[in-house]
């Protein structure tokens, strides 16, 4: 356990740049989405659609989740909300590394090698586990798209 706990302390060194960068970049994208919302909601074009204008309003925030998120809610109270989401995704990423270095029985480090790129960073561990020795490997991704509204960082952690 001691192994992993240092590899994740180093990870967790590591990810703070881009956790602080990721989280500025959330709330610059709430708020411009609610604005933009907004915008539309009161514009002519909202007011003649009556109750059709709801699939487009969802559109704009980013889906029907954000929109109840930025509807009604101050500065502040959508600041924390993404505050809190960037801090659960976190937590969730930090746990499922975790998860697979106590699967493969980490007992040490035997080396370590980080390199920065767009996406990130990749990482690679040497390391001594139960069944002798095996390379992790660690690359963050830059994740969104047509079903994802919200630009976000993917971990992938593989362990050979």
């Amino acid at each position: 356990m001691n192994a992993i706990n240092e590899i994740m302390k180093k990870l967790d060194e590591i990810f703070a740049e881009m956790d602080a960068k990721i989280l500025e970049a959330s709330k610059k994208w709430a708020l411009e989405r609610r604005d933009a919302m907004y915008e539309f909601l009161s514009s002519d074009e909202a007011k003649s659609m009556k109750m059709d204008k709801y699939p487009k309003a969802f559109s704009i925030a980013g889906g029907k989740s954000w929109y109840n998120v930025f509807y009604g809610n101050s500065e502040a109270g959508i600041i924390e909300f993404i505050e809190n989401h960037c801090a659960a995704i976190v937590k969730r990423r930090n746990a499922s590394t975790a998860k697979k270095l106590e699967k493969a029985g980490v007992k040490e480090v035997i080396s370590e090698e980080f390199s920065r790129c767009n996406d990130g960073f990749n990482g690679f561990f040497m390391i001594n586990c139960d069944s002798g020795i095996k390379k992790v490997s660690i690359e963050s991704i830059y994740a969104g798209g047509y079903n994802i509204q919200c630009l976000h960082q993917r971990v992938l952690c593989k362990v050979k």
